[in-house]
């Protein structure tokens, strides 16, 4: 946004009076300046005085971020549902369905081998690529900011949501029917607890990087003062 004359005006008389930019973002925010436009307009005004440009910032969004990222949700899904398998397996041999007949059971041992099988390859793939991830992120804080990044973890955040709800759903139905048994309790607890932690985590890992890109922001703002 091209700063107006009066804008103009008024950021070459706050400058000669020895205002900060920090101060000069208050100033304006205050009189109900979106956040953007003020930026903008500080580019601007520099870019006028200074006969220079502002060089434009390329997020940070390869292809090789999104192949980590899809590699990293792909095996949370793969050993999450596998830990899903494997406990539910057990459910059913803890908490067996009187009415079932007996061959019902013989496929467990299939199915509790496959569901180790997943969380023994996938849950160690995800850790590493977890801490390759945190380490970059470490290295490169403004990939906090990807794009890619934002877009897959809420994604992710929109299907373990949408686990919980159904699951809570699930639970209500059955309750007010009253058909509420402790194997149906088990199970869904046991969904309950994995997409709600996998829900947690990323969503407190997005409002740290909220937070932490705050002060980063910031201290661009007052790292010109005079």
């Amino acid at each position: 946004m091209p700063a107006t004359p009066g804008l103009r005006q008024f950021l070459d008389a706050a400058r000669a009076q020895g205002a900060s930019d920090q101060t000069l973002v208050a100033l304006l925010r205050g009189r109900g300046w979106p956040e953007e436009d003020v930026y903008h307009a500080l580019a601007d005004y520099f870019e006028s005085t200074t006969g220079l440009t502002v060089p434009i910032y390329k997020r940070s969004g390869s292809a090789k971020d999104a192949f980590f990222y899809l590699l990293a949700f792909a095996t949370l899904s793969v050993w999450t549902i596998g830990l899903g398998s494997a406990i539910f397996t057990l459910i059913e041999r803890w908490f067996p369905d009187p009415v079932a007949p007996r061959y019902y059971y013989s496929n467990g041992y299939y199915e509790m081998a496959s569901a180790l099988a997943s969380i023994i390859i996938a849950f160690p793939i995800y850790l590493l690529v977890t801490r390759y991830i945190l380490r970059e992120v470490q290295a490169h804080p403004e990939k906090l900011d990807s794009p890619v990044r934002k877009w897959l973890t809420y994604l992710a955040l929109f299907i373990a949501a949408g686990c919980v709800v159904g699951d809570l759903i699930t639970f209500l139905t059955y309750f007010l029917r009253g058909e509420l048994t402790a194997r149906f309790i088990a199970k869904i607890a046991t969904v309950l607890i994995i997409s709600g932690g996998v829900f947690w985590y990323y969503f407190g890992g997005l409002r740290n990087s909220d937070s932490a890109a705050s002060p980063v922001s910031h201290s661009v703002s007052s790292g010109s003062q005079p």
